[in-house]
């Protein structure tokens, strides 16, 4: 079985989705039980945990953003860019070139990169910004080396799901996840 398919992943059912994290969650400290489990079950182990993941981090809201996610409303979104846009500026102090694009059911940061060869700017994607529109929470996700939006766990204190505080990590990268 292929290793990673973000859109199989994100099709299954929650039903599904939340069975797989109840199961992981009782043998997550087993790496040799996510094997078994994955064959078991005809799934790939990085879908196992990114369904754990969502679960742990999000509860059920975190399963139904990776599963459906909210379409934001306008107004929220450019409200949001500006707040992202303002943290962004304070603490680079303007020497990092980024865009922040509306994506419907979420909200990219990029950085804008250089190629090496012909100089030509690209958008390099850091993260990704979805919210639950019914409690106002919001998730973020960091984009993993195989090209899955992963998500991020919640800050440890605080007010986790606020999109302050989940911009607040992006700043301090705490696992070098956004930045490097």
């Amino acid at each position: 079985m292929e290793e990673w398919n973000q859109e199989r992943a994100e099709r299954r059912d929650l039903e599904t989705m939340r069975r797989i994290a109840h199961d992981a969650l009782e043998f997550k400290d087993d790496a040799g039980a996510f094997d078994r489990y994955a064959i078991e079950h005809s799934l790939t182990v990085n879908e196992i945990v990114y369904y754990l993941n969502a679960y742990e981090y999000g509860k059920e809201e975190g399963l139904q953003a990776i599963r459906t996610p909210d379409i934001i409303p306008p107004d929220t979104v450019r409200q949001a860019i500006k707040t992202i846009g303002k943290m962004l500026d304070s603490h680079f102090e303007g020497r990092l070139p980024y865009r922040l694009t509306d994506e419907g059911t979420a909200i990219g940061l990029h950085e804008i990169r250089q190629r090496w060869q012909s100089g030509e700017s690209f958008l390099f994607p850091v993260a990704q910004f979805r919210l639950t529109v019914a409690s106002n929470h919001w998730h973020l996700y960091w984009i993993r080396k195989f090209d899955a939006w992963w998500p991020y766990s919640p800050p440890e204190r605080g007010r986790k799901y606020t999109l302050k505080a989940r911009a607040q990590q992006i700043l301090e990268d705490e696992h070098g996840c956004f930045w490097g």
